[in-house]
């Protein structure tokens, strides 16, 4: 990649991340409030009906649907080997919305667990000795 380009790309893969990850966690958010109104007493049809006409499960899958759009734009600038690590950051966004908008607990065994995801996703994504290669067929260039 040339350094104009590099240039352009970067910054907007940068946003594009952001955006993905607030985009994934609200997904989780968004779900929940649905999966909190949900009756499953009434068996599996009554239970997918209330799924299918829910406005929360509803918003929740064209979030999930845009995480996808999102994904699918990060995966043409980014080698797949290195960027799925990266969504792990998805837990933790998705940990901190619980506690502040659920009050779920925060214990030092979670506590530890995010330290271990940051420090493991911190590793992979340091990886700088593979070159990327061009798929066949791969177009590069900027992205959105």
């Amino acid at each position: 990649m040339d350094k104009r380009l590099t240039a352009r790309v970067i910054p907007k893969l940068i946003w594009t991340w952001f955006l993905f990850l607030v985009v994934e966690s609200g997904t989780q958010v968004v779900f929940k409030f649905a999966g909190a109104k949900l009756d499953a007493s009434n068996g599996l049809p009554a239970l997918a009906t209330q799924i299918l006409t829910s406005p929360w499960a509803i918003g929740g899958f064209l979030l999930y649907f845009l995480g996808f759009i999102l994904w699918m734009t990060i995966l043409r600038e980014s080698d797949v080997g290195r960027a799925f690590p990266i969504t792990a950051m998805i837990y933790l966004t998705t940990l901190a919305a619980a506690v502040y908008l659920f009050h779920e607990s925060l214990s030092p065994l979670r506590i530890l667990g995010v330290a271990a995801i940051i420090a493991g996703v911190s590793l992979l994504a340091s990886d700088q000795n593979t070159p990327r290669k061009q798929l066949s067929g791969e177009r590069m260039g900027p992205i959105l």
